[in-house]
């Protein structure tokens, strides 16, 4: 009997640890994802403007995402630091920065990642 009850505990301290570790090793929950929210009035989003100019987009929270938005106009980083491709070329913002396309460059953006 004794020895029944110290097998049924050990499976259950090992069950516990076996659950604890997966905890540990699973990703962090698609709530810490990047996604994309309405932009309204907040500021500390990333903010992107496409299209020319005519279209806005905004993002939130750390990750990685590829949006391909053409003709870029501008970007305006937030409470964020950012890295992205606007076609081939890397681009690293810090935080409260804005580019603007004064050139007519008309770039896509193909990835874009909140740190």
């Amino acid at each position: 009997m004794f020895t029944l009850m110290k097998h049924r505990a050990s499976r259950i301290a090992l069950t516990v640890a076996a659950a604890g570790i997966m905890t540990a090793l699973l990703p962090v929950s698609s709530a810490a994802a990047i996604n994309q929210t309405d932009c309204g009035t907040r500021t500390d989003f990333v903010k992107v403007w496409y299209d020319g100019g005519d279209q806005v987009m905004c993002f939130a929270n750390a990750g990685i995402v590829t949006p391909q938005l053409p003709n870029v106009w501008k970007v305006s980083s937030g409470d964020n630091r950012i890295q992205m491709f606007l076609n081939n070329e890397p681009v690293s913002m810090e935080k409260w920065s804005t580019i603007v396309d004064i050139e007519g460059l008309n770039q896509t953006l193909y990835a874009l990642q909140i740190l």
